[in-house]
């Protein structure tokens, strides 16, 4: 029996690591024991351990992993702050996740991989190419949870998008969205197929969908798909629009979309490129993600 360490550089960031998850269930089915770090130690651990296998999703966390794996003989390290090209064995790949290293009562991951578009400023692209099938839901939904979240790129350009929302629909699955919709891709008989479905946001306390307006020339696209989301049903106060400001548009054409989401009766969230450390945009930032502007004006909060 070989004693494996596991270590979840990103661990900050509050989110459970899928890869980990799964090398943990493989590593359990065989017999060894797994234990999980969680964040980027400063010393070795005390326990001689057989292996190591560290994941960094984050490159500004690189250079601090690899201080720290260059402590151990027997170590791997993969993750999009590492390397795009390190993939999972396909058998592991595609095993139902080990929860219980998260202690977690919902469960999560991929039916679809890669993405139809291919916006400047996002990894996807690169990482996994173009749209394709990857999983059912049955995969990696445990048998004891009933709220799921799902991962997916772009779920509405999944070949499988249908049949997936109708397992979501048939057995009532909470599901959220966590990678967020493409609005463009809103037809009505998505919509319809949406409104059936119990969907929540990341904490599963309210009702929300979320999309995107990441580019001004999209607001024609942006409004046909969000009346044929409230055509469907679905309440305005439910969806939210991540407004992605310090890329490619002006202060003028951030504003413009902001109060267009919330003229629609919708949430504007202010999402910074690369953190961008513009004082402007992230005092807008402020005033949208901190729901200021329900009760001040920009030019005032200004």
């Amino acid at each position: 029996m070989m004693k494996i360490l596991l270590v979840d550089a990103d661990s900050h960031n509050g989110f459970p690591n899928l890869v980990l998850m799964k090398l943990s269930a493989h590593y359990k089915q065989q017999k060894h024991s797994v234990d999980l770090i969680r964040g980027i130690p400063t010393t070795a651990p005390l326990e001689n351990y057989d292996k190591v296998m560290i994941s960094v999703i984050f490159p500004q966390n690189r250079n601090q992993v690899l201080d720290y794996a260059s402590q151990f003989d027997n170590v791997q390290i993969g993750g999009s702050g590492y390397d795009y090209n390190i993939v999972l064995d396909t058998d592991i790949e595609h095993i139902m996740p080990d929860y219980s290293l998260y202690d977690l009562d919902y469960s999560l991951g991929f039916t679809s991989r890669g993405c139809i578009r291919n916006c400047g400023f996002c990894v996807v692209p690169e990482k996994e190419g173009m749209i394709r099938d990857n999983a059912p839901i049955t995969e990696f939904l445990h048998p004891d949870h009933k709220r799921l979240l799902l991962l997916d790129n772009n779920f509405g350009a999944s070949p499988r998008w249908k049949e997936n929302l109708d397992f979501l629909i048939d057995t009532g699955i909470k599901v959220n969205f966590n990678q967020g919709l493409d609005i463009r891709l809103v037809t009505k008989e998505f919509a319809e197929y949406l409104a059936q479905v119990k969907y929540y946001n990341r904490t599963f306390k309210r009702h929300a969908l979320h999309f995107a307006f990441d580019d001004i020339r999209f607001d024609k696209q942006v409004r046909i798909g969000f009346k044929k989301l409230i055509d469907a049903g679905i309440n305005p106060d439910h969806l939210m629009f991540y407004v992605l400001v310090g890329y490619n548009s002006t202060f003028d054409q951030d504003m413009r979309r902001i109060k267009a989401i919330i003229g629609l009766g919708s949430h504007p969230y202010v999402m910074l490129y690369n953190q961008t450390k513009d004082p402007k945009l992230r005092k807008l930032a402020r005033w949208v993600n901190r729901l200021y502007y329900e009760f001040i004006e920009w030019e005032e909060f200004d």
